[in-house]
């Protein structure tokens, strides 16, 4: 039998022929992709972007133009001309218009006749909210009732969220591809509550990022609001359950140069808005982050420098609470709670802060302007319709300027047209004080009221706070009230209106010789009154009562009472010129008359002799007071 002889393929042949089976089907595969264009069919991936534009947003979708196919680098379809609007609002502005999408297509689900988009990127997109807190949860409403697949996972979810608020089972969650968006170069227009003025947001550039309906949800991107790069971060756990009007853990990052905010806790982005959890705000410069926002801000508000913020939050469409407040600025900081409501165009903010230490200047100036800064000269009352604000302060020790301040009681209202100022209770100048300051607008412009009372003050304490040299000493009390319209910075004074009043008991008057005054009085026609390094005049009482008007304070009471005598003053003190026009006199006790000693040997028998006369009281001195504060002069009358 013969044997047929087995011949065996030579390595080199082999070679060959997996060679030649992979380049043809490269070659099969590449023809395939080339062919791509003609084998795909462009209406119906124009047919399934506008579903699945649709599907995610719930508006009406437009494509003006059939989409165009690239296969290099990568198999896209772009199509230009996009227009999401309102379903029944034709003739509105649309929520979203494009210059282009893009969309990434799977080139082997097309070659077996199937449209799947990887990533979809919208070139230059406008969009348009009337109203953000209104409109988006209209924009989540209209995904959820759309009859794509991200409507229908979201209505599937509802369910589970219905049958268990506070903890779906999100287990249960249908899973549907959903994939990568892109925006490049986006904006974005809409109006603050109340106002109608539009606001942009423009230069977005941003990735969402969410590969399938039950997993997590990242966006990254920036953007600019009102002339500041801003960066934002978000990351939702559940964004299915968000969707569905649930609670989700969110974290979120805003970070631009006037403001940094990060939150972490759970989120419900429904109709009935709910946040809750952890807030963090730092600001290099109040005044700036203060503009950024849109808010108020006086020229002295710089004065508090940097503030850092943290907080528990619960913030709702109407209402934002902020307990377990921590405030630092770079010179104090304080403890409390703060709520702010959002139900009105001008939010409304209340609460307490308690320092250890506060400078209340610059607290008080980053709301309410306390002097004029630069060259402008008029006061800028424009906050009172600008804000609502009742905030309650307390401080264990506080400044105002040179002025130190103990257990400082204290509030800031800010409403209807009216701003007040109040310190309730104070210790300072080694006794308590009450101020007001009340700031009214009204038809014919803002009006100012001071009023300042003190109780048991050291007067030496008193004047050295307002930087002059101590001349007076004693205790007593001190009152002040003034009104003024709110003008002009320069003119504030000389427009004030109302009454100074002190009222010291026992006491002292430096530098003031009495013996050296009566006796220059007497003698000479016209003297210089010096202040005396190592005289004093000791005093009773002193009391002083004084109207202002005009730039002028008119001495209605003025008088000193010793035991040499008393001196009374009366007259006008100008502001503007310091000068000086009063006129004044003084007033000696009559002379107490001394017993009589019998002679030594008289008969103690005889009848007392006649009682002895008291000497005539010294005649008054009176006199006029003109020059300046600084440098008063003396002329006698009568000389």
């Amino acid at each position: 039998m013969l044997r047929r002889k087995r011949r065996t393929m030579s390595w080199p042949r082999l070679i060959r022929i997996i060679l030649a089976i992979i380049v043809l089907g490269f070659a099969a595969v590449v023809a395939g992709i080339l062919a791509l264009p003609s084998i795909v069919s462009t209406d119906a991936i124009r047919v399934r972007l506008a579903q699945d534009l649709s599907a995610w947003t719930g508006y009406s979708v437009e494509l003006r133009q059939p989409p165009h196919l690239t296969v290099f680098p990568v198999f896209q379809a772009s199509l230009s001309g996009v227009t999401l609007s309102k379903v029944g609002q034709s003739g509105q502005p649309p929520f979203m218009s494009a210059d282009r999408i893009d969309v990434e297509l799977s080139p082997i689900d097309a070659l077996l006749g199937h449209i799947s988009f990887s990533e979809t990127r919208l070139i230059h997109p406008r969009f348009r909210l009337n109203e953000p807190v209104t409109d988006l949860p209209q924009l989540f409403s209209a995904a959820t009732n759309s009859q794509g697949r991200l409507g229908m996972v979201i209505r599937e979810a509802k369910k589970l969220v219905a049958s268990n608020p506070s903890d779906p089972k999100v287990d249960q969650l249908v899973s549907q591809p959903f994939g990568r968006i892109v925006i490049e170069n986006g904006s974005l227009a809409y109006r603050r509550f109340g106002s109608p003025l539009e606001e942009q947001v423009t230069d977005i550039n941003g990735t969402l990022d969410w590969p399938q309906t039950s997993s997590p949800a990242s966006f990254h991107g920036q953007a600019n609001w009102r002339g500041e790069a801003t960066e934002i971060n978000f990351t939702a756990n559940q964004p299915l359950i968000l969707l569905a009007g649930g609670l989700s853990d969110l974290t979120a990052e805003i970070t631009s140069k006037p403001l940094t905010l990060t939150f972490d806790g759970k989120a419900n982005i429904s109709q009935s808005m709910f946040f809750e959890g952890a807030l963090t705000a730092k600001s290099p410069s109040l005044s700036e982050t203060m503009r950024w926002a849109g808010l108020p801000s006086s020229g002295e508000s710089s004065l508090i420098g940097a503030v850092e913020l943290a907080a528990n939050m619960t913030l709702t469409p109407v209402r934002a609470k902020f307990s377990d407040v921590s405030l630092t600025t770079d010179k104090q900081s304080a403890t409390g709670a703060i709520e702010i409501g959002l139900d009105q165009p001008t939010p409304a903010v209340t609460g307490t802060l308690a320092f250890q230490s506060l400078d209340l200047r610059s607290l008080v100036s980053a709301f309410i302007p306390l002097q004029a800064t630069g060259s402008d000269d008029k006061i800028n009352t424009s906050f009172i319709n600008q804000l609502n604000l009742d905030l309650r302060l307390s401080a264990q020790n506080a400044t105002v300027g040179a002025l130190n301040l103990a257990n400082l009681a204290a509030a800031i209202q800010v409403s209807d047209g009216r701003a007040i100022f109040d310190i309730g209770d104070a210790k300072a100048f080694n006794g308590s004080l009450q101020a007001n300051v009340q700031i009214t607008q009204g038809a014919n412009g803002a009006n100012g009221e001071l009023r300042f009372n003190g109780t048991d003050v050291d007067s030496a304490a008193l004047v050295s706070a307002f930087g002059m040299q101590p001349f007076l000493t004693g205790k007593g009390m001190v009152s002040l009230n003034l009104k003024s319209p709110l003008d002009r910075w320069s003119s504030l004074l000389d427009n004030a209106s109302g009454t100074v009043s002190l009222d010291l008991g026992q006491g002292q008057m430096q530098g003031f010789d009495f013996g050296d005054f009566t006796n220059k009085a007497r003698t000479q026609r016209f003297f210089a009154l010096e202040r005396k390094q190592d005289a004093s005049l000791g005093f009773n009482r002193l009391s002083v009562k004084a109207a202002i008007a005009e730039g002028v304070a008119t001495l209605e009471n003025a008088q000193v009472q010793t035991g040499n005598g008393v001196l009374t003053l009366a007259g006008i003190v100008p502001f503007l010129d310091k000068s000086l026009a009063l006129s004044g006199e003084i007033a000696f006790p009559a002379a107490q008359a001394q017993p009589q000693t019998p002679p030594e040997g008289q008969n103690q028998t005889q009848p007392p002799a006649a009682p002895p006369q008291a000497p005539p009281a010294q005649p008054p001195i009176n006199f006029f007071v003109g020059g300046s504060w600084d440098r008063p002069f003396i002329s006698p009358m009568g000389k």
